[in-house]
C-alpha cells in the first residue's frame, strides 16, 4: 500500500435482484467481505427493481426469444423494445429506501420503481447515477453485481498510479461490442466527472442493447475512451488455487462465475477467496 496516496472515497452500487441464487450469494458470499476491507472510505447500496411474477415470467420469455431465435429475430425483439420504451428514454425512475422483505438482504438497499427485467436495467443504472450525484459525496461510483468481490486497496493503488482526476474516468474489464468497446457491467468504475457527463447526456444510452454495452456506446459518443482494469474470473475452486498470492493481492475485481442458476458454487469460492485474502 502506498502510504502517501490520497485515499479515494467510493459509492458502491450493486445491481441486485431479490431472487435465488443471487440473494444467497450476496448474503453469504459478498456482504461478509465489506467489513474486511482495509480501505474503509466506501459505502455500499443494493439497487433492485420491482419484482413481480408477471415481470419475471415476461423477462424469461423475452430473453429466451432474444437469444434462441437467431440474429434477425434478436434484432427484431430489441428494436420492438426500443419502440416501446422510447417515450421514457431520458426518464429518471423514482427511488426509495427499501426493506429486507423487498430487497432480500439485510443491508442498505434502494428500490427503483421499475419492473425487474433485463430490458429495464438501463433505468436502474440511471437511478444509480442520479443517487450518486444528488445524495453521495464520494469521488467515485463503482457499479458491480451480486457475484463480484472487490479489493478497494488495489483499486486505490490503481487510481493513484494511473488516473488523472481532471478527466472523466470510465474503467474496468474491457470487451468488444457490436459498435465498439465497452466496460463489463460486473465492474464499472466512474469518477464524478464521468457520472455528471453521462447523466446529463443519458439520452445517448441506447434502448435496444444490454446496459453495459449501452454505457460503452454513450461514452464513445462523448469521446470518453474506456480504460482497462483487469478482472480475475474464478469459475471453480481449482481456478482460485491456480492464482498466485501476488495476483490476488493486486487484483481489483474478482468475478465469480460458477455453474448455472440452479447450481451456483459462488459462495464456497467466495469464502475460500476471503481466506486467501485475509492470509495476504
Amino acid at each position: 500500500m502506498n502510504v502517501n496516496r490520497v485515499d479515494p472515497s467510493f459509492l458502491v452500487g450493486v445491481m441486485h435482484i431479490n431472487r435465488e441464487p443471487w440473494v444467497s450469494i450476496v448474503r453469504d458470499g459478498q456482504i461478509p467481505t465489506w467489513p474486511l476491507q482495509t480501505h474503509k472510505k466506501f459505502e455500499v447500496i443494493y439497487f433492485h427493481g420491482t419484482l413481480s411474477r408477471f415481470s419475471w415470467e415476461s423477462n424469461k420469455i423475452i430473453e429466451k426469444l432474444r437469444w434462441n431465435l437467431g440474429r434477425n429475430a434478436s434484432y427484431a425483439i430489441s428494436y420492438f423494445l426500443m419502440l416501446i420504451f422510447s417515450p421514457w428514454r431520458s426518464s429518471v425512475p423514482k427511488t426509495v429506501d427499501s426493506i429486507i422483505e423487498k430487497s432480500g438482504v439485510s443491508y442498505r438497499a434502494k428500490h427503483v420503481k421499475i419492473p425487474e427485467m433485463t430490458s429495464t436495467i438501463r433505468w436502474k443504472k440511471i437511478a444509480m447515477l442520479n443517487h450518486f450525484l444528488e445524495s453521495s459525496k464520494a469521488e467515485y461510483l463503482l457499479i458491480t453485481n451480486s457475484s463480484s468481490l472487490v479489493n478497494f486497496d488495489a483499486i486505490a493503488n490503481w487510481l493513484d498510479a494511473r488516473h488523472n482526476p481532471k478527466v472523466p474516468l470510465y474503467a474496468g474489464p474491457i470487451h468488444d461490442g457490436y459498435d465498439g468497446k465497452f466496460v463489463s457491467g460486473s465492474f464499472t468504475l466512474l469518477n464524478r466527472l464521468a457520472v455528471e457527463l453521462l447523466f446529463k447526456e443519458r439520452k445517448l444510452l441506447p434502448l435496444h442493447v444490454m446496459d453495459d454495452i449501452g454505457f460503452g456506446t454513450a461514452f464513445s459518443k462523448l469521446s470518453v475512451a474506456p480504460i482497462e482494469i483487469e478482472s480475475l474470473i474464478i469459475s471453480s475452486e481449482g481456478d482460485l488455487d491456480r492464482y498466485s498470492d501476488s495476483e490476488l493481492r493486486k487484483a481489483c475485481h474478482f468475478r465469480l462465475k460458477s455453474g448455472n442458476l440452479s447450481a451456483r458454487n459462488d459462495v464456497i469460492i467466495a469464502k475460500k477467496l476471503i481466506q486467501r485474502l485475509e492470509y495476504l
